[in-house]
């Protein structure tokens, strides 16, 4: 038995703060009635994997506590008898400052949590601080800097920690969004912070 998979559609880092690194790997959906499930394979080497991970049949996995420096990916499709297809288009990232990098973040101008999330689950909560009073305005955007949702439009907001502002993973239009990395752009004085928001169902 032989799987083809066309491409990894989406396959992006994010920082969070719960989760300092991480990656999100999403793939095509293979159509053969007898898929029984998919396996990730991902090393420090081009083709030579020092790690596996059964993902089911989900077709996106996050990926934590990687290392510092050049990571590959590959995924595979398995039957019920495991049968196993040939490796995917390999997918390669860098990541810096791996799981070396601190979770003590809280010293962040913004940040959301948790991250990732599941709207089905529960909603992410942006997190600002501001050193003055000052207007804030917050929007999300997908990766193509299409507006999916405006969480907050400009309002005057005290000195200090925010945490009232709350994403439910829903687009203006009332729908869930699909699987991915979105943008959270948080703007108040001259200050436009980004973050990056991992949305898995």
């Amino acid at each position: 038995m032989r799987k083809h998979f066309q491409n990894i559609p989406l396959f992006s880092i994010f920082f969070g703060v719960l989760i300092p690194v991480a990656v999100i790997v999403q793939w095509n959906k293979n159509i053969e009635s007898d898929l029984a499930g998919y396996k990730i394979y991902w090393g420090t080497n081009s083709r030579t994997y020092s790690n596996v991970i059964n993902a089911g049949l989900d077709t996106s996995y996050t990926i934590t506590d990687l290392p510092s420096g050049q990571i590959y990916f590959s995924v595979t499709a398995y039957d019920m008898v495991g049968n196993e297809s040939d490796y995917s288009e390999e997918v390669t990232v860098n990541i810096e400052n791996g799981n070396d990098l601190s979770s003590n973040n809280t010293n962040l101008k913004c940040y959301n949590f948790p991250n990732p999330f599941n709207p089905f689950e529960h909603k992410t909560c942006i997190r600002y601080f501001l050193e003055l009073e000052q207007y804030v305005t917050i929007n999300v955007y997908d990766m193509n800097e299409n507006l999916v949702r405006n969480l907050l439009p400009s309002t005057l907001k005290s000195r200090g920690e925010h945490t009232d502002v709350f994403w439910d993973g829903k687009s203006n239009f009332g729908n869930y969004v699909p699987n991915g990395i979105y943008y959270g752009i948080v703007k108040f004085g001259n200050e436009k912070n980004v973050i990056m928001i991992a949305l898995v169902h």
